[in-house]
C-alpha cells in the first residue's frame, strides 16, 4: 500500500486539476464566439523557449509531482520496487486539464481559419504525466512531462505529409526521367506548393505542438533533413519571392529536432552524422546549415568525450570499412569547411548513385507515391506527346554564360555535376574566369545539378544542359566564341571486363555494363571512330592555345583503353615528375579491386610510368564523389593528361 504521507499529496494534486479547469476559462480570446471552428495557428512567440505544458502549472503544483517523482525515482534506488510501482500507478492517475483558450493565451499564439485543427476554444486538453527513467542512481534522477491525451482540439488528417511530399516530387523526375521526358513544370511546381504549405503550417504548429495528442511531428528525427535531401535529388530550387523558402524551413525543423534529442544517450554519434550529411548532399548553405552544424558538433564533442566506441557502417554499408575521425569533422562543422564537397558528403553522393539495384527499387517507390497521389487527385496524365529528344539544341551562349568569350571548362559525363559545382564555386582554385559547362545523358543528375547550382547563384558562369557528349562538343566547335581550355572525362561507367561463360552466370555479374569497349553504349568509342567522344574532344581542344583532356578511372583496363584510343585519333600524352611506379601498382596497403587483378592476370597494359600521375590533378574542390570513394576506400584512380 502506498503510505499516508502520499495519498494527501494525491488527493491535493486531484482538488486543485479539478477547481483549475473552470479557473482556466478567464482569459479573453481574439475571437468574438467562443464556439468558433479551429483554424490553423499563427505562432508570434515572443518568448526565448518553447511553452511546454509544465510551464502552465503553478509552482507548487509542479513541486507536488517532484515530490511523487522524486519519492519513486529514490525507492527504485533502494530496490524497494513494490512502492515504486505503487507510487507510479498514483501518478498515472493524475490528470490535469488546461482549456484551449488558456493555451493559446499563455503561449502567445493566435488563431486563422484554416484546415489544420478542429475544436473549440473552450474544450478541456487533458494532460498525464510521463516519466521518463534513467538508470538507477543515487537520489533518483528520473523527469517527468505533461502529454496530452486524445481529448480536446486535434490535428484534422491530411495526406500532405512533408515528407511524402518530397518523395513524390522524386518520384516525378525518376519516372519522367526514365522515359525520357522533361518534367512538367505545373505539375511539378504545384506538388512543390503543397510543400510549402505544409511547412508553413508546421511552423505556425510550433508554439503548440506539445499540447496536441498524437502529434509527434511528421519530421521527427532525421526526416527534415531525408525531405531536403530528396527535394534536392528532384531539382527543387528555392523560390526568392516565397515568403517562405524550403530548404531553410527544413533544415531549422532538422535542428530543432537535434536540439531536442541530440543529448539523449540514445542518440549515436552516427544519427547526428546522418543528419548534417544529408543537409549537406543536399547542397544547403548559409546561416541556418552553419547553425546545426555548430549545435551538431557540440553535441558530437560531448559524446567523443565520453569515448563513445560505435561502428559508423551500416550492415550495408560495409564496402568501405574505416574509422571515423570525429575530431576533423567537428573541426570542419565548425570552421563553415563542412558542406557538399567533404569526404562524407561525397562518399553519401557516390553510394546513392552507385547501387543500382538498391537505388532502382527506391525510385519505384519514389515513383508509386506520385502515381498514388496522381490518381487520388485526379490530375491530368502524362502527355505523351511531350519532348522524348535527348539532346540540347539550342546552345546560345549568351543566354548560358554572362561573358561567353571566357575560356570553357566542359566536363563530359558530369553524373551529378559536383566537380563542377566546387571549381566553379571555390574562387581559389584557378578558375574565376572561366565557364563551365556539365553534359549527360541522365536528367536526374542533371536536375540534381542545376538545382544546387541556382542556389548557388552560379547561373552566370556555370550551365548544364542534358546531352549526348559527341553533340556538346560539336555544338562547342560551331559556336562557343571564347577557347576551350579543359575536358575533362571522370570516371565513366565502364564496359564490361571480358567474362568466361561461368562468369557469366555468377550472381552479381554486371550485365547492366556495355558489353565492350567498341559497343556503341560505351562513352568513349562510339561505331564511328571520326565521330566518337575523343575524336571530338580532340577537334574542340586543336581549336584552342593551351587545351588539355583530363582522364580519370578506377578501372586501370577502362583508363589504358581510353589512353591508347586517344593517341590514335591523334592525342599526346603528358609527363608527369609524380608518376606512377610499379610500387604503386602493387603498395600491399591498397585495396586493389579483383577487376584489375584480372587484368594483371592476363598481362593487360599497366597504367603505369612519367605518364600517368600518382597524385590528383584536380583541386581538393573538384574532385568528384567516386574519386573519394576511392581515396577513403585506399583503392587506385588512373589519371592522366592528353594534349592535342
Amino acid at each position: 500500500m502506498i503510505s499516508t504521507r502520499v495519498f494527501p499529496t494525491i488527493a491535493t494534486l486531484f482538488a486543485v486539476y479539478h477547481a483549475r479547469i473552470n479557473a482556466f476559462d478567464t482569459p479573453t480570446s481574439r475571437f468574438s464566439q467562443p464556439n468558433l471552428q479551429l483554424a490553423a495557428t499563427t505562432v508570434k512567440s515572443t518568448q526565448p523557449d518553447a511553452i511546454t505544458p509544465k510551464h502552465l502549472l503553478l509552482q507548487h503544483e509542479r513541486e507536488s509531482i517532484e515530490s511523487l517523482v522524486h519519492e519513486r525515482s529514490q525507492a527504485r534506488w533502494e530496490g524497494n520496487y513494490k512502492r515504486a510501482d505503487e507510487i507510479r500507478l498514483a501518478i498515472d492517475c493524475i490528470t490535469v486539464g488546461i482549456t484551449w483558450r488558456t493555451i493559446l493565451e499563455r503561449t502567445n499564439t493566435t488563431l486563422e481559419r484554416d484546415d489544420l485543427l478542429t475544436g473549440n476554444l473552450d474544450d478541456v486538453q487533458n494532460f498525464a504525466v510521463a516519466i521518463t527513467d534513467v538508470p538507477r542512481s543515487e537520489g533518483g534522477q528520473s523527469s517527468w512531462e505533461l502529454i496530452p491525451c486524445a481529448e480536446g482540439i486535434k490535428s484534422m488528417p491530411t495526406e500532405d505529409n512533408v515528407l511524402q511530399l518530397a518523395h513524390a516530387a522524386l518520384g516525378m523526375t525518376v519516372s519522367m526521367s526514365e522515359q525520357g521526358l522533361c518534367v512538367k513544370d505545373d505539375e511539378f511546381n504545384r506538388l512543390i506548393a503543397k510543400a510549402n504549405h505544409r511547412l508553413k503550417i508546421l511552423t505556425k504548429r510550433k508554439a503548440i505542438v506539445k499540447f496536441l495528442s498524437g502529434t509527434a511531428s511528421e519530421l521527427h528525427g532525421r526526416k527534415a533533413a531525408d525531405a531536403a535531401l530528396w527535394f534536392a535529388l528532384a531539382g527543387v530550387t528555392n523560390d526568392a519571392e516565397s515568403d517562405i523558402r524550403l530548404y531553410d524551413k527544413l533544415i531549422s525543423i532538422a535542428t530543432d529536432e537535434l536540439i531536442r534529442f541530440g543529448g539523449n544517450k540514445s542518440c549515436r554519434s552516427k544519427d547526428i552524422l546522418h543528419i548534417v550529411e544529408r543537409i549537406a548532399m543536399s547542397g544547403s548553405v548559409g546561416p541556418f546549415a552553419q547553425r546545426l552544424y555548430m549545435i551538431a558538433a557540440d553535441f558530437l564533442e560531448e559524446k567523443t568525450k565520453c569515448n563513445e566506441s560505435e561502428n559508423h557502417w551500416d550492415s550495408n554499408q560495409e564496402e568501405i570499412e574505416t574509422n571515423v575521425d570525429y575530431q576533423s569533422i567537428i573541426k570542419s562543422l565548425r570552421d563553415s569547411s563542412f558542406g557538399l564537397h567533404s569526404n562524407r558528403s561525397l562518399l553519401g553522393l557516390w553510394r546513392f548513385s552507385t547501387r543500382q539495384r538498391k537505388q532502382k527499387a527506391f525510385f519505384q517507390n519514389a515513383a508509386r507515391h506520385y502515381v498514388t497521389i496522381k490518381d487520388e487527385k485526379q490530375t491530368e496524365s502524362v502527355d505523351e506527346s511531350a519532348s522524348r529528344d535527348d539532346t540540347c539544341d539550342e546552345y546560345n551562349w549568351s543566354n548560358f554564360f554572362e561573358d561567353p568569350t571566357r575560356p570553357l571548362v566542359v566536363d563530359v559525363g558530369c553524373g551529378m555535376g559536383v566537380s563542377l559545382l566546387g571549381l566553379a564555386s571555390n574562387g581559389n582554385v584557378g578558375y574565376t574566369e572561366t565557364n563551365f559547362i556539365g553534359v549527360d545523358l541522365s536528367r536526374l543528375g542533371i536536375r540534381y545539378a542545376d538545382g544546387v547550382c541556382n542556389r548557388w547563384n552560379l547561373g552566370h558562369c556555370l550551365k548544364f544542359v542534358v546531352d549526348s557528349a559527341e553533340h556538346c562538343l560539336s555544338k562547342i566547335i560551331e559556336s562557343y566564341p571564347g577557347d576551350v581550355e579543359f575536358i575533362m572525362i571522370q570516371f565513366p561507367t565502364p564496359f564490361r571486363f571480358k567474362a568466361s561463360d561461368a562468369e557469366l552466370t555468377e550472381k552479381g555479374y554486371n550485365a547492366q555494363l556495355p558489353e565492350d569497349a567498341a559497343s556503341g553504349s560505351f562513352m568513349v568509342t562510339g561505331k564511328s571512330i571520326e565521330k566518337d567522344l575523343l575524336s571530338e574532344a580532340h577537334r574542340t581542344l586543336s581549336l584552342a592555345k593551351n587545351g588539355k583532356l583530363l582522364i580519370q578511372s578506377n578501372c586501370e583496363d577502362v583508363a589504358v583503353y581510353i589512353m591508347e584510343t586517344g593517341v590514335k585519333v591523334g592525342f599526346k600524352a603528358s609527363a608527369f615528375d609524380n608518376s606512377v611506379t610499379q610500387d604503386d601498382l602493387i603498395d600491399v596497403g591498397r585495396n586493389i579491386p579483383k577487376r584489375a587483378l584480372r587484368w594483371q592476370a592476363v598481362g593487360g597494359g599497366r597504367a603505369m610510368g612519367p605518364h600517368w600521375s600518382s597524385l590528383p590533378i584536380l583541386p581538393e574542390y573538384g574532385r568528384t564523389e567516386t574519386e573519394v570513394a576511392c581515396i577513403l576506400d585506399n583503392k587506385p584512380v588512373h589519371r592522366c593528361i592528353l594534349l592535342p
